[in-house]
């Protein structure tokens, strides 16, 4: 299995946009965050704070998964600096579906990792929702450790809490 991660151009940039924030839009949704009229508007806003010069944003890293000539996915993170701490934020991996399962979202993230150690990175950190247990799993394998639980209870008004 050959995977390598090439940098985004503009066009690249656009196709993952267009797919990450709905994405992004339907899991806040599920997890209750948003409400369903306005999370694509709010996901392309919240993409636009996080990357205002799009591909070319200063110290984030986009790249296109490849499988030989082949886009089957995205990858995103930041180099962060907060006071004398230094580390990657994973944003998204994103795997066609066509191509999950297949090993190639590990393969990235190997190739990532490298590519962080490199830069004198020692510490990877990210965001998952609780509900995508697939992506759970597949971080746990690499070596990432659970960090925090967020947790939600959404009582109905005609519910009685316990029963």
């Amino acid at each position: 299995m050959t995977v390598s991660l090439t940098v985004m151009n503009e066009t690249d940039f656009q196709q993952f946009l267009d797919i990450a924030a709905v994405n992004f839009a339907d899991e806040k949704v599920k997890n209750g965050s948003w409400k369903p009229e306005a999370a694509l508007s709010e996901s392309y806003a919240g993409f636009n704070r996080l990357l205002p010069d799009r591909e070319k944003t200063a110290g984030h890293y986009l790249y296109n998964i490849m499988q030989e000539e082949r886009n089957i996915g995205f990858l995103w993170y930041e180099i962060k600096q907060e006071g004398e701490s230094r580390y990657a934020f994973l944003f998204e991996i994103l795997v066609v579906p066509e191509a999950r399962g297949q090993g190639y979202g590990t393969e990235a993230l190997r190739l990532m990792i490298r590519e962080i150690r490199e830069r004198g990175i020692e510490d990877i950190e990210l965001h998952v929702f609780g509900h995508n247990q697939g992506a759970v799993k597949l971080y746990q394998r690499i070596g990432f450790e659970i960090t925090d639980y967020n947790m939600r209870l959404s009582v109905p008004k005609t519910a009685q809490a316990g029963k």
